[in-house]
Formats: structure tokens, C-alpha cells, sequence
């Protein structure tokens, strides 16, 4: 079993560079509220993964956390060639030509010939993360000519962006596949796919980790126009979707940037599918040893828009404070969903309609009794992201049997992942299975707990119960009348809080208004009752005692239900 440190509803990813991939970074990252680690492939080699798998792996096994390993497909991109002299003056009314890689003569050469057959006469092409603006003025099949909107050096390999033009480019390189491999054999736990612009593309990249062997998750980038128009589509066939502020604002004006984070955000959580904001989130980390006030602000926007999580790229990577910049967000975070509480449900959920409505059920149950958490068994992790999806106000235990699945959990809103080891869990008893949890969840004993799973069969798969229980062992059942109250119990040589009564008991007697509460065995009278009601002690009568209460013992009495644990 693992136990369960700092950890906001809000998840946290860091990006790995220079900065950060040091175990010692690591672990105070962890301490922090990480909850997984992001390799950027553009920057990476062979080896790399692993190497990066060993450190999290180590750091998981140290500390009993479930951090994740994300990486990071580049994918596919459209750059210009290289110029003569390393750059090219580029004058603003001035027109150039678009031509294939290896043509001669004063054009911008392409690495990605075949999608100037798709540009039209008046399409906008940026160049160089939008910096240079050119419209296309005559298209002539395998050469563009277009219209310079700027002046100024543009850089060899410079990029391009075509804002809502789908440009067939491919999914995948043959270096995302040797990456892709080796994510795989290191059993990472998500993929993320640069520049989706249709859900085929998605589908695609999920053919080719089932066809390698591998069962991670997708997170689908959304940073061109193309996908942002698409999101609808997109978000149905991902397991996340993020939003990539960083070329999505080259693709869109800046000031629709917000508003396009908001729509991705809407749109994917309208299913259930939990969403990742990224980049710039804490820019001025990256020298600085705190954010401005608005970075703070941003951040607080992204999580009252409704994310499920938040990047950090070049703070972590090759920033000076990458564990200051993990602490920030997660104590933004954690103050954000102290001070708002209604957040938006899912519209459906694209799964078991039982399951889904036991995740609603939880919600409400956990609202109504104030409970300290709910406890979601689940074997495929289904149950777990509903029951996320709906955003409760209290923490969500998952209890799963392998790790891996845990890791995967850990990128969903709420959810605490725990593994135990269960054996043959059909058969398992749900109370001493949580009590075998106890040293992981960190409850106290009383805690009042919504638990969900597959009972009376199953503990794991095929959710189709929801029920409250008391957290510690069970010894007895009365009828509360008052708040819950805990303590220790007195006795004839022992002073305590709570006093057991086993006689029948018909008048009010002086003795009972020193005690927190009082338990009755046998018969009590209403003057009882409406004597100890008035003094504001708390009363549980008709008591049926299960396992003996000693003098001296600790226990806890559930107002709500009136069960007494240990």
C-alpha cells in the first residue's frame, strides 16, 4: 500500500528538462502535489524515457505517491528550408514563392510540399510562431505565390501555420514511432498527440499503441484553429484534452485565446473528459522565485473555468524555482476549491449508464451527510473518472489493484489513487478491505465515508452500489438522537466522555449531564431523552452492542447512522 501526501483536487504536470530531472527535485516536487511528469520528445533522445521512468519510479516507491509519465509526440510540423546566409529579409508588400525543398531561386522553400495543392487565393499563412503575416495571392498547384504583411530577418526552419486549413500532414513521424515504442516498453502512462485537427487523427494514434502492445492514454492537444473546430468531435474519441495555449495563440487572435480555453474546456467536460491548460501558466517562474499577480490570476481562471489539470513547461524544465512553481500551483489550488464548491457536472457520460448514475448518487449522498470522502473500488478506472466528472466536494479514495491503473487515475480531478492488494477480490469483505487501507487514507476513525463498488458479488468492476459507512471497526448500531460525538468511555473506576447505560432507565438522572453522550442498551424513557436533548448531549438509544466496549476504549458515534466503530 502507498500513502497518500499533499495532493489539491487540481492535478499538476511538469514538464522534465535540465531543471527538474534530478531525483531530489523530484521528490520535493512530489511532496509538492505532482501528479505526473511530462516528456517533451522535441527535446529528448533514445533513452530518455527510461532513464525518466527509473527516477519516477524511484520516487513512487519512496514516497507511496502514483506520479505519472506523459509523453509528449511532436508530431508532424510544416517549416520553411533553410536560406542562404542562415535567414532571409523579408519586406512587408513584397510577394514570394512557396516552392518544394530543393527548388533553386528566391523562394521560401517547404519540407511538406503536397499542402500547397490545398491553399486557396486570400489564405492567411503564418510564419515563424506568427510573427510574419503573408496572403496567398495565386495558387498554381506545386508553387504559392504570397503577399508579405510584415517586414523583418525571418530565421531558417522557421514555422508554419495555415489558421483553419486542415493540412494533411500525417499523425505520426518515424521518430514519434521510435518514441511511441519506447513509451511502451517502459509502460508510461499517457501519450500526448501534437496539432489533432480531426478525431481520425486520435483514432489513429490509438490503433498504433494497441497494435504495439500498449493500454496508455491518449491526450489530445488542441492548438490549431482546425481542432479547435473540431473539439466536438475530438473530445468524444480522447481520454484527455489539452488545451495548448502556446500555438493555438498564434493560430487565433490573442484576444480570442480565452475564450477558446473556455469552449475546449465546456465542450470536453459536457462528456466527462477531463482537460489539461497549459503553457505560460507561471511564466516568470522561469527566473523569478514567484508568479506575478497575473499569472495567479490566470491560474485561478483555468480552474474556475473547470480543468481537471495544470502544465507547466519551460518553469519546470529548464526554469531556476521548479519545485517553487509546483508549490504555487498547488497552493492557488487548493485555495480556488476551498472558496468554490459548485462545479458544472458532465450533460452524459460515454459509458455505463448504471455506473454513472451511482457516481451522481455518491455525489449527492457526500453533500447531504458531510461525509470526508468517497470511496470509488474500481477495476477498470471507469467508475472512478465518472464519479471525478461530477465533481464532488470531497476527496475521491480509488481503491485499484495495480499501480499503473493508480497512475493513470491520478490526472482525474479529486482522485486519490490507493492500491491494495486484495487477492481474490470477488470474494473480499468491503469493511476489512478499507480498514486494510486505513494507513493510506489517513482518516481518522468516524470519518463518515460514501463508498461505491460492485457489491454484493464484486468489490471491483460492474459498479452498481452506493452506500455510507463509519471509517473503523464496526461494534455496534443504535438510534441517534443529536450531533456525533467521540471519546472515551467511563466506567466505575474510570473517568471518560461517554457513558454506556445497560439498565432501563425511566427518570433523568444527575450523573449523565457530565458526558459528551450517552449510549443505551436497555429501555430509556422520553423524560430521558427530552432531558439530555435539552442539555445538548447526544443520545443513542436501543443500542445493540456487537463487539464488547471496554472501559477506557475510544470510540465514535455516527449521528447520521448511529453506528459506533473503534
Amino acid at each position: 500500500m502507498m500513502v497518500l501526501l499533499f495532493m489539491p483536487d487540481t492535478k499538476i504536470i511538469a514538464t522534465m528538462g535540465p531543471a527538474s530531472a534530478h531525483i531530489t527535485v523530484l521528490e520535493k516536487m512530489a511532496k509538492n502535489g505532482l501528479s505526473a511528469v511530462r516528456i517533451n520528445t522535441a527535446h529528448a533522445e533514445p533513452g530518455y524515457i527510461a532513464s525518466i521512468k527509473k527516477m519516477v519510479d524511484e520516487v513512487n516507491k519512496k514516497l507511496g505517491t502514483y506520479i505519472g509519465v506523459l509523453v509528449d509526440l511532436k508530431g508532424p510540423e510544416l517549416r520553411t528550408g533553410e536560406f542562404p546566409g542562415g535567414g532571409f529579409d523579408v519586406k512587408a508588400g513584397s510577394k514570394y514563392v512557396l516552392a518544394p525543398e530543393g527548388t533553386k531561386g528566391d523562394v521560401f522553400t517547404i519540407n511538406h510540399p503536397a499542402i500547397l495543392n490545398s491553399l486557396s487565393t486570400n489564405d492567411l499563412i503564418l510564419m515563424s510562431d506568427g510573427r510574419f503575416r503573408f496572403r496567398v495571392v495565386k495558387s498554381e498547384g506545386d508553387s504559392v505565390t504570397v503577399k508579405s504583411l510584415d517586414s523583418g530577418k525571418m530565421r531558417d526552419r522557421s514555422r508554419i501555420n495555415v489558421p483553419g486549413k486542415y493540412l494533411d500532414l500525417g499523425v505520426l513521424t518515424e521518430r514519434d514511432m521510435m518514441f511511441l515504442r519506447e513509451g511502451i516498453k517502459e509502460n508510461v502512462e499517457f501519450f500526448a498527440l501534437s496539432f489533432v485537427q480531426k478525431k481520425e487523427n486520435v483514432e489513429h494514434l490509438q490503433k498504433q499503441i494497441m497494435m504495439n502492445g500498449g493500454d496508455q492514454l491518449i491526450v489530445s492537444k488542441i492548438e490549431t484553429k482546425s481542432g479547435l473546430q473540431n473539439i466536438k468531435t475530438i473530445s468524444r474519441v480522447s481520454d484527455l484534452v489539452m488545451v495548448a495555449r502556446g500555438d493555438l495563440g498564434v493560430e487565433l487572435p490573442l484576444e480570442e485565446v480565452v475564450v477558446a480555453q473556455k469552449k475546449i474546456i465546456e465542450e470536453s467536460h459536457k462528456y466527462g473528459v477531463p482537460t489539461i491548460v497549459a503553457t505560460q501558466m507561471l511564466e516568470s517562474m522561469v527566473s523569478s522565485s514567484s508568479p506575478t499577480r497575473a499569472e495567479v490570476s490566470d491560474v485561478t481562471n483555468a480552474i474556475m473555468d473547470n480543468t481537471d489539470c495544470l502544465m507547466l513547461s519551460e518553469e519546470t524544465a529548464i526554469g531556476k524555482f521548479p519545485v517553487e512553481a509546483v508549490e504555487y500551483l498547488g497552493k492557488i489550488s487548493s485555495y480556488v476549491e476551498e472558496k468554490v464548491a459548485d462545479f458544472r457536472e458532465p450533460y452524459e457520460f460515454l459509458g455505463n449508464r448504471v455506473a454513472y448514475s451511482i457516481a451522481k448518487a455518491a455525489k449527492v449522498v457526500a453533500a447531504e451527510i458531510e461525509a470526508d470522502g468517497i470511496v470509488a473500488f474500481t477495476k477498470s478506472g471507469n467508475t472512478a473518472k465518472m464519479i471525478s466528472a461530477v465533481r464532488p466536494c470531497v476527496p475521491i479514495y480509488t481503491m485499484v489493484m495495480d499501480s499503473h491503473l493508480g497512475r493513470k487515475l491520478n490526472l482525474f480531478r479529486g482522485v486519490r489513487p490507493v492500491k491494495i492488494d486484495v487477492g481474490d477480490y470477488q470474494g473480499n469483505d468491503l469493511y476489512e478491505t478499507i480498514m486494510s487501507a486505513e494507513k493510506c487514507l489517513k482518516l481518522r476513525k468516524g470519518s463518515r465515508l460514501v463508498i461505491t463498488s460492485g457489491a454484493p458479488n464484486f468489490l471491483f468492476g460492474g459498479t452498481n452500489d452506493v452506500m455510507v459507512s463509519t471509517f473503523g471497526k464496526f461494534l455496534g448500531r443504535g438510534y441517534p438522537v443529536g450531533k456525533s460525538f467521540r471519546g472515551k468511555v467511563a466506567g466505575n473506576h474510570l473517568k471518560g466522555d461517554i457513558l454506556i447505560v445497560n439498565d432501563d432507565v425511566s427518570e433523568p438522572r444527575d450523573e449523565f449531564k457530565i458526558y459528551r453522550g450517552i449510549i443505551f442498551t436497555g429501555k430509556a424513557s422520553h423524560d430521558v431523552m427530552d432531558s439530555l436533548n435539552a442539555m445538548g448531549i447526544s443520545v443513542l438509544y436501543n443500542t445493540k452492542i456487537k463487539e464488547k466496549i471496554s472501559e477506557g476504549d475510544q470510540i465514535f458515534v455516527d449521528g447520521y447512522t448511529g453506528i459506533i466503530n473503534s
